[in-house]
């Protein structure tokens, strides 16, 4: 199933997405101040991956709340000309940062939107070298706020 990217917003948004914690919002804040150049849009809280039950397609709402709720969902993804960034936002991020960013990234490829390039991020305030080394290796960049 397509990624559903939902509303698209301008980089320089500085709204509250709707399921963004609050520890999360502060990485953001953190990420748009030294944002690289090139991007067009933000959406945030990006579905992918198939809903988990199988609803009968005579249910239209009841589809839409399971797709809701059982799809994974990306904290963020930037688009630019010819790419996405897959954006997961972690404080203190650790392995379980680098197994969500590659899942995302997976299911994205599964089913893409488009031929655009699709890149990894992990944007955390904290880390250690191994983190950085292993994601380094699985090509997952780290952006440290």
């Amino acid at each position: 199933m397509k990624p559903n990217l939902k509303q698209a917003y301008p980089p320089d948004w500085k709204g509250m997405p709707m399921q963004m914690s609050a520890r999360d919002r502060e990485l953001w804040l953190r990420f748009q101040e030294s944002m690289p150049e090139g991007f067009i849009h933000f959406y945030f809280d990006v579905q992918v991956g198939t809903p988990i039950i199988e609803v009968p397609e005579e249910e239209p709402e009841m589809k839409a709340m399971v797709e809701q709720t059982t799809r994974l969902r990306i904290d963020a993804v930037g688009e630019k000309k010819n790419e996405y960034w897959l954006i997961e936002l972690r404080p203190s991020a650790m392995c379980g940062a680098i197994g969500s960013i590659i899942t995302y990234k997976t299911l994205w490829e599964e089913d893409p939107l488009d031929d655009k390039i699709i890149t990894p991020v992990i944007v955390t305030d904290n880390t250690n070298r191994n983190i950085i080394s292993a994601a380094g290796r699985l090509k997952i960049i780290i952006l440290l706020v």
